[in-house]
C-alpha cells in the first residue's frame, strides 16, 4: 500500500498569521532556510509561471528539501501566500525625509503599488484571502497614516482612504499587467486594444439602449492621455474626494 503524502496543517492553524508562529522549531539541526528566502523563491516562481505553480510540493523541490520539511518552516499554503504578499510589500520605497506635499506622497505610493502589481501580476488574485498583516504591510499603513495625520479624518476614515488608494492601485496594475500579457501573447498593439474598447462603447451607444453613454460620446472628445496620466488623475480624484470635508 502506498504511503500517504504530506498533509497540510489544520485550517485552524492557517487562520493564525505566520508572524505569530515561531519561525523555527526548537528541535533538530540549525535551519538551512529562512522565511524570507522561502518567500523570495515563491515570488520568483509565481512571477515566472503563475500563482498556480506555487504548491508546497513544488516549493520544496525548488528549495531542495522534502515536502514535509517545508511544513516545518511554513505550516500551510496560506501561510506561504501571506509571506509572498508581505515580501512584495517590501518593494515600497519611503523617503528619508517627509515630502512637503502629502498629496504627491500619496500619489507616489499609489504609483508604486501599481508598478509592484505589474511586476507581480499574480498579486490581485491572492488578495481575496483573509488578510494577515505582516511587517511590510504595517510599515505601509504607518507611513500612509502619517500622510493623513493633518487631514482631520478620524481613524476609520483614514483606513478607508488607505484601502481605496491601495485597492485602486493594485486593481489598475493588475489590469495593465493583463493587457501587457495579451499584447505579448497575440502581438496586438496598445492602440488596437484601446480602439477595441472604444468600438465597444460606440456600438453600445448606437444601439439606443444606453442614452447616457450616447450623450457622453456625443460631447467633445477630451484631450488624449496615456495610461499613466489617467492613473494619476484617478488617484487624485480619490484623494481629493476623501480629504474634502
Amino acid at each position: 500500500m502506498a504511503r500517504p503524502g504530506p498533509q497540510p496543517r489544520s485550517s485552524a492553524s492557517a487562520r493564525v498569521p505566520i508572524w505569530e508562529l515561531p519561525e523555527h522549531g526548537e528541535r533538530g539541526p540549525k535551519p538551512k532556510h529562512s522565511r524570507a528566502a522561502i518567500a523570495a523563491a515563491a515570488v520568483a516562481l509565481a512571477d515566472a509561471e503563475g500563482i498556480d505553480a506555487v504548491t508546497m510540493r513544488r516549493m520544496a523541490a525548488e528549495l531542495g528539501m522534502g515536502t514535509m520539511s517545508l511544513y516545518n518552516y511554513v505550516p500551510t499554503k496560506d501561510h506561504l501566500v501571506q509571506l509572498m504578499i508581505d515580501q512584495v510589500g517590501g518593494e515600497y520605497r519611503y523617503p528619508r525625509r517627509p515630502m512637503r506635499d502629502n498629496r504627491a506622497a500619496i500619489a507616489d505610493l499609489a504609483r508604486q503599488g501599481r508598478d509592484i502589481t505589474q511586476r507581480h501580476p499574480w498579486l490581485p488574485g491572492v488578495m481575496h484571502r483573509p488578510p494577515a498583516v505582516g511587517p511590510n504591510a504595517l510599515r505601509y499603513v504607518d507611513y500612509f497614516l502619517g500622510l493623513l495625520s493633518g487631514s482631520g479624518l478620524d481613524t476609520g476614515a483614514k483606513m478607508e482612504v488607505i484601502a481605496m488608494v491601495n485597492g485602486f492601485a493594485i486593481m489598475y496594475g493588475g489590469v495593465q499587467a493583463a493587457l501587457a500579457d495579451e499584447r505579448s501573447r497575440t502581438g496586438i498593439t496598445e492602440q488596437e486594444q484601446a480602439a477595441a474598447q472604444i468600438a465597444g462603447f460606440v456600438s453600445g451607444a448606437a444601439s439606443g439602449r444606453y442614452p447616457n453613454l450616447a450623450a457622453a460620446l456625443a460631447a467633445p472628445a477630451p484631450p488624449a492621455r496615456d495610461a499613466a496620466d489617467i492613473f494619476g488623475s484617478c488617484v487624485m480624484r480619490l484623494v481629493d474626494g476623501a480629504l474634502t470635508r
